[in-house]
């Protein structure tokens, strides 16, 4: 009887056909993940293509020094507050209350200097310390008494939204000559505001990206019972946050009321919507531990573009917020894929 070889299968052999294949199909989901992973990259090319395509559509209006300057003042005020915000999401934190925090600072600096006739200095110190209040209110009810950042958050935003009506009544008008300074003065063609932001965001990047105590938030944020039981103090810490990130509102609640000399009790409304949109577009994860602060600007400067090209295009401003609102969804299903992908 003639015993038949039995050849036993080269494993690496009938398997790399099949990995050959999937290999090629995957492509384009391995690309795609590696621009979701490198978020930064880009939100730079989108915003150069969204540069060149106006540019060449319309060279009048687009690529002009005023327009420049108007989109980067635009911008100034939520990179001041998206450097908060980013700090509060590599948390796994957020806060809803910035705009209504953003008013109550500005009327609070203008009744200081219009009502009570303090030096401009003194209403800008009192804005931004009313800010950081706010903050700290936040991060006392979300750290020590324990209640969710969305509930908390929600509330606070009703709360000084009325303190603020409370306050000033219809508002602060005019301020002052020595105020309106903070907001209205210029500088290599560009407005003190887009100088403030640019302080808050070399500093914020820098904080963050080098110091350890700021990196203790990527740890907070990626697992916060880790990292209590490595030693972090989650609560001080996660309180810092919030009353930065209300510091923030407060300036840019401030440098807002100088820049029109008026304090108006509906300034800030809907600006969290912004802001979370450009965190989350600038690599800010809804769990936690990821984000840059350069990433945060970068969303920030490609809404400001988003809504400078819907201008000159003629859109109307309601249409505006439906943009906006569509980026947020894309940029939330981005985080979603780049984690699906992940797992």
């Amino acid at each position: 009887m003639t015993e038949t070889a039995i050849t036993k299968p080269n494993p690496e052999t009938e398997r790399q056909p099949a990995s050959t294949e999937i290999t090629k199909q995957a492509w384009p989901i391995r690309f795609l993940w590696k621009l979701a992973d490198s978020r930064e990259l880009t939100l730079v090319i989108l915003i150069a293509l969204l540069v060149v395509v106006m540019t060449v559509v319309y060279p009048n209006n687009f690529p002009t020094r005023y327009n420049f300057s108007a989109v980067m003042l635009n911008a100034a005020q939520n990179s001041i507050l998206v450097a908060g915000m980013m700090l509060l999401m590599i948390g796994g934190t957020f806060d809803l209350s910035i705009g209504s925090a953003l008013a109550l600072s500005g009327v609070v600096a203008g009744v200081v200097v219009a009502w009570w006739g303090l030096p401009a200095e003194a209403g800008l110190l009192a804005g931004i310390a009313a800010g950081a209040f706010c903050g700290l209110i936040n991060g006392v009810i979300v750290t020590r008494i324990n209640i969710n950042a969305l509930i908390a958050t929600l509330a606070t935003m009703a709360i000084f939204r009325g303190a603020t009506q409370l306050v000033s009544g219809t508002g602060v008008t005019p301020i002052g000559d020595g105020f309106k300074a903070y907001g209205q003065a210029s500088f290599l063609g560009m407005q003190s505001p887009f100088w403030f932001a640019l302080f808050v965001v070399a500093a914020g990047w820098w904080l963050v990206a080098r110091t350890r105590y700021f990196r203790q938030f990527y740890f907070i944020g990626g697992n916060a019972h880790a990292a209590q039981l490595s030693g972090i103090r989650v609560a001080r810490i996660t309180l810092t946050g919030f009353i930065i990130m209300g510091a923030l509102a407060g300036l840019a609640g401030v440098l807002g009321s100088a820049r029109l000399n008026s304090a108006v009790v509906s300034a800030g409304i809907g600006v969290e919507l912004s802001v979370i949109t450009a965190a989350v577009l600038g690599g800010a994860s809804l769990r936690g531990g990821e984000g840059s602060v350069l990433g945060g600007v970068l969303g920030v400067l490609l809404i400001a573009l988003v809504q400078n090209a819907l201008i000159i295009n003629g859109v109307g401003v309601y249409w505006q917020n439906i943009i906006v609102g569509l980026v947020l969804l894309f940029a939330v299903s981005l985080d979603r894929f780049k984690q699906t992908h992940r797992s």
